[in-house]
């Protein structure tokens, strides 16, 4: 289907990591365990890109109206949506939203498990671009552009204190928090130091390069990760935690027409026995507590599948 909307689709602006700090010239919001999608809102209603550029429209009906919240269109916002489960993201509710390809039952989800677009900025206002703006000037335009909705939610933020936030955030029990300079410019597809990601565990998403099969009552006993390294496909380790029983039985099924008979990376022969090899095409997220010096995740924990990241951009952490 030919777009109507005139804005041009842009891959979002990225951000380094970073420990927590103090700075006068820096806000300070929380890091949302969702998916990161940029809304392109005009009068004839609203499109949903991940940032992969694909279209997720139509897997959050319930997100459809938000062009009827913002002034100031054709308008671009840039956030994360999210499904929130006791008060908290819950990135698992997402994931489950996430693997649904049926009208139907996504049409049902949207009403047990609602997706919400946490705003954080604002790139267009009334077709023209405001990405040149310093952040406090956008977050400002953000503030007067956006009504209340239920659905869409223009996320908070403080100035300056970074510590006393992310122990707050931590205590919360959120997944971290973002630094932003104040007076920086929205760099499209860019990481810049202009924003800076502070996670209270360590996560990275990689690439599924082969699994092993489970024993027991398990269908899948791990996975074999890989990331990029100077352009190259490196070994990152194994997980093999973290699976629910549907999620195991999804990977399986999706890992199965991937097979091949060879590595696609070098893996160590100890780590190599028992292995299906398959094309990397897959990519999921993990937590895991630290790096070896080999450069391979300690105790790794299974998250969920990626569908809004493209393999080349997973490097290894």
């Amino acid at each position: 289907m030919e777009r109507r909307n005139p804005i041009p689709i842009i891959r979002p602006m990225l951000a380094v990591k970073s420990d927590p700090f103090d700075s006068p010239d820096f806000l300070f919001e929380v890091k949302w365990d969702g998916y990161r999608v940029l809304a392109y809102l005009d009068s004839g209603g609203t499109e949903l890109r991940s940032r992969n550029r694909k279209d997720v429209t139509g897997n959050f009906p319930e997100l459809a109206g938000l062009h009827l919240s913002v002034r100031n269109l054709p308008a671009l916002l840039d956030g994360e949506v999210v499904v929130f489960s006791g008060g908290r993201p819950s990135f698992g509710s997402l994931q489950a939203r996430g693997r649904l390809s049926d009208p139907l039952k996504i049409r049902r989800a949207s009403t047990t498990m609602p997706a919400v677009y946490m705003a954080f900025d604002i790139l267009y206002i009334s077709g023209g671009p405001v990405m040149g703006e310093p952040l406090r000037r956008r977050k400002e335009m953000l503030a007067d552009s956006v009504q209340g909705d239920p659905f869409l939610v223009v996320s908070d933020f403080l100035r300056g204190s970074g510590i006393l936030f992310a122990r707050a955030a931590r205590d919360r029990g959120l997944e971290g928090i973002m630094a932003k300079a104040l007076n920086s410019p929205y760099l499209p597809g860019k990481r810049s130091s202009y924003w800076k990601k502070i996670r209270f565990s360590g996560e990275a998403d990689l690439v599924i390069c082969g699994y092993r099969a489970g024993k027991g009552g398990r269908k899948l006993g791990a996975l074999v990760l890989c990331g990029y390294k100077n352009g190259s496909l490196v070994f990152s380790g194994k997980v093999g935690t973290g699976f629910s029983r549907e999620a195991e039985e999804e990977l399986i099924r999706r890992l199965g027409p991937l097979r091949t008979s060879r590595p696609l990376v070098a893996v160590p022969r100890e780590e190599a026995g028992g292995v299906v090899w398959v094309k990397p095409c897959l990519v999921c997220t993990v937590e895991y507590l630290e790096k070896t010096a080999e450069g391979r995740l300690r105790h790794p924990s299974f998250k969920g599948l990626r569908f809004d990241k493209e393999v080349e951009e997973c490097e290894v952490p």
